[in-house]
């Protein structure tokens, strides 16, 4: 009888400490890293291209931004450019031309909190000749990272002390991404300065290679994905094309458990851009249904995937005219470019961005309601089953007792007995009082 009663009791034990652990009650250490990823309806922004050029802290700017903001976009990705002169240089320095200051950086970060939105700053870099040595074939070199370490640093503190939501610590570098331990190196200098989630840019053909994402908040995918093969597609047959993709990229997802971003996304307004989305040299004719078709057959595979967590789409101009045909014509410009300004996607976006993707997740939320309900019910079946050992344990208590009852009746007048229980009763009080001068003597 007594076994079966200490039985009983490790058992209550043993569930009240596993019941304790799974609620929580025995906090395990969080890696700095650890955050709420959130849905993110973005942009990226830029001021207007050059020779055109408006500075981020310019009222065309904030005009830009104010409109922006109208189209329901919610997080913006404020690029800060920087240059080296060729694929194997080292040093990396501002561009008169194109790269911010500190100061208009600063006043665009502001005027995007004004209107609502949060920010994503991303650093970016590019050489000299884009076209015929563009970034990702930037070799890794010793000389390099230590350059780039001490850039990215920079605008980590930057980041830091303007309340930036979210920080991009580099795109498209394929060449160097397989030098795990350098990126590692990089990220853990940035955490120095910059407290709030990381991600990084990666190429369609390098994201799954990169080892480190690990040490990141999100997966950044640049998703210039070629589609089909022919000009003009229809909306159909782009989804078709996307399908395989969106699974590949769902198929990762279960191995590295991150949320997904589309760091940038786009399509120019021209005839045939779906079959090679990052090529901006290509001479084409007009075509703004076909960038409509491309942005709306993304918007339509993406948006209801459980592990996608937003569009970055390439690229809101800092200037309000820009995509308009009088602008394009008295400033050289083409209407063939990328941005959605003026142009009939920009209604679309804001479409979708009044939109909130948790609705178009019922499926995922039905599924997970299911799932607790199931949790529910096993919780409850265990419960009885702890209710229903408590009785036992309670009437073989209840025995125990009684036991104890009839024995004390029994030989209550057993002088023997009772000089048996002194002796115990004063060896036990012995025992105990050496172990506790013995624990005093410890702690002196």
């Amino acid at each position: 009888m007594m076994k079966k009663l200490i039985a009983h009791y490790i058992l209550v034990l043993l569930l009240t400490v596993a019941f304790l652990k799974v609620n929580g009650a025995f906090p395990e250490a969080s890696s700095q890293s650890e955050f709420e990823p959130v849905f993110q309806k973005g942009m990226s922004y830029r001021p207007a291209p050059y020779p055109n050029y408006y500075p981020y802290n310019s009222s065309e700017s904030d005009e830009s931004l104010r409109r922006m903001a109208e189209t329901n976009v919610e997080w913006v990705a404020i690029i800060a450019w920087w240059f080296q002169e060729n694929l194997t240089s080292t040093e990396i320095y501002p561009h008169l031309d194109y790269t911010p200051t500190n100061d208009s950086l600063k006043h665009a970060v502001q005027k995007a909190h004004e209107l609502g939105m949060r920010v994503m700053l991303k650093p970016m870099i590019d050489t000299e000749d884009a076209v015929n040595q563009p970034r990702w074939m930037i070799p890794d070199s010793p000389g390099w990272f230590q350059s780039y370490k001490a850039f990215i640093s920079a605008y980590a503190q930057f980041a830091q002390e303007n309340n930036v939501d979210l920080f991009s610590i580099g795109c498209e570098f394929k060449y160097t991404e397989n030098k795990t331990t350098s990126w590692r190196q990089i990220i853990s200098e940035v955490r120095k300065y910059y407290l709030g989630p990381l991600s990084y840019a990666a190429t369609i053909d390098s994201y799954q290679s990169i080892t480190w994402w690990d040490s990141l908040g999100y997966v950044g995918i640049d998703a210039y994905f070629n589609l089909t093969n022919k000009n003009d597609p229809t909306l159909e047959e782009l989804k078709q094309a996307w399908n395989p993709i969106a699974n590949d990229i769902e198929s990762w997802y279960n191995l590295v458990k991150k949320p997904i971003l589309f760091t940038e996304i786009g399509y120019r307004s021209g005839d045939g851009a779906n079959k090679q989305p990052w090529n901006w040299t290509e001479t084409m004719k007009p075509d703004l249904q076909e960038q409509f078709d491309c942005y709306l057959a993304a918007f339509q595979t993406f948006w209801s995937k459980p592990w996608f967590y937003g569009f970055y789409w390439w690229i809101w101009e800092g200037y309000s005219y820009i995509g308009m045909p009088d602008y394009d014509t008295a400033y050289n410009q083409t209407i063939t470019d990328f941005t959605p300004q003026n142009k009939p996607i920009q209604y679309l976006i804001k479409a979708w961005y009044a939109s909130d993707p948790m609705y178009a997740r019922v499926e995922t939320l039905q599924n997970e309601l299911t799932a607790l309900r199931q949790d529910f019910s096993d919780l409850l079946e265990k419960f009885n089953s702890l209710n229903s050992s408590h009785q036992t344990l309670r009437q073989d208590f209840d025995d125990l007792v009684k036991l104890f009852n009839v024995h004390l009746s029994q030989y209550g007048t057993d002088r023997y007995l009772l000089y048996t229980l002194a002796l115990a009763t004063v060896t036990l009080t012995v025992v105990n009082t050496i172990l506790i001068i013995k624990g005093r003597k410890q702690k002196k």
